[in-house]
């Protein structure tokens, strides 16, 4: 069963993805971090199999920690969190491999059927 990466500032939001990946979403794991090093350092030594990242992190943002798990694992499917709906942030997200942009005000159960999908859960 494939795990995710939840990598977001936010506690209490890590949380709530946590327990909505784990909810019988078909994924073994959800590996979480606060920050972009301890992203890459997860990422390094487990090798997840999806990674969700939040745009705003305390020491990088979203788009930055993409190209670094992306230079580790090139095939490592990313969505990424925004706060609000910015077509300009999803234009360049998309431009460096992220596969979707999310927006956190949206129903967060769209992010749980595209990470099915993306990770070929039935």
């Amino acid at each position: 069963m494939p795990t995710i990466l939840i990598v977001d500032d936010d506690a209490g939001f890590r949380k709530v993805l946590h327990m909505i990946f784990d909810q019988g979403s078909g994924f073994n794991a959800c590996l979480e971090a606060g920050n972009g090093v301890e992203a890459i350092a997860k990422t390094e030594h487990l090798l997840p199999n999806l990674a969700v990242l939040d745009f705003s992190l305390p020491d990088m943002n979203g788009l930055q920690l993409a190209r670094e798990l992306k230079a580790i694992a090139p095939e490592l499917p990313i969505f990424m969190l925004t706060a609000g709906n910015d077509t300009e942030i999803e234009r360049d997200a998309l431009s460096c491999g992220i596969t979707a942009v999310f927006s956190k005000l949206d129903d967060l159960m769209t992010l749980v059927a595209n990470a099915r999908a993306v990770c070929g859960i039935q």
